[in-house]
């Protein structure tokens, strides 16, 4: 299984996505479409992290990008219950899958979500950071 975070500005939330996912043993984190400083000293500082932790990170401009190297079985983008109509079902998530979080306070857009399944986690916005915790608290569970 793959976490994806998707569309961030932010090098604190990179960095903070990637500790979470490492911190639950995921193996490799992708990061797609990071602009500003989230390119520029996130993306390093989770680089250095994972180097550190022996774990792996990818790095690419657009989700499509993501999709077309990592061909996943599905992709599945975490929102909130505004744009997503249902409910995660953690049993639903296979180990070849895509999990895309947005970093965006905006959300993904409707070209964004017709990429994969649209699920939600909670019902109000908590944003990726939340979202991610809590979903690989449910993935441990299972």
């Amino acid at each position: 299984m793959f976490v994806c975070l998707h569309n961030t500005y932010s090098s604190k939330q990179v960095e903070e996505f990637g500790r979470i996912a490492y911190g639950f043993d995921v193996n490799t984190v992708v990061i797609t479409k990071a602009t500003a400083s989230a390119a520029q000293s996130g993306i390093p500082i989770l680089h250095k992290l994972a180097y550190k932790l022996k774990k792996n990170i990818l790095f690419f401009e657009e989700l499509d990008d993501a999709i077309e190297v990592l061909r996943p079985e599905k992709v599945i983008l975490i929102g909130n219950k505004s744009i997503c109509d249902e409910k995660l079902d953690f049993d639903e998530v296979g180990e070849n899958d895509l999990i895309v979080f947005c970093g965006a306070s905006t959300g993904f857009t409707k070209l964004e979500l017709e990429k994969g399944i649209g699920r939600y986690i909670v019902e109000n916005e908590i944003g990726a950071l939340g979202n991610l915790a809590i979903f690989l608290y449910g993935m441990n569970k299972k």
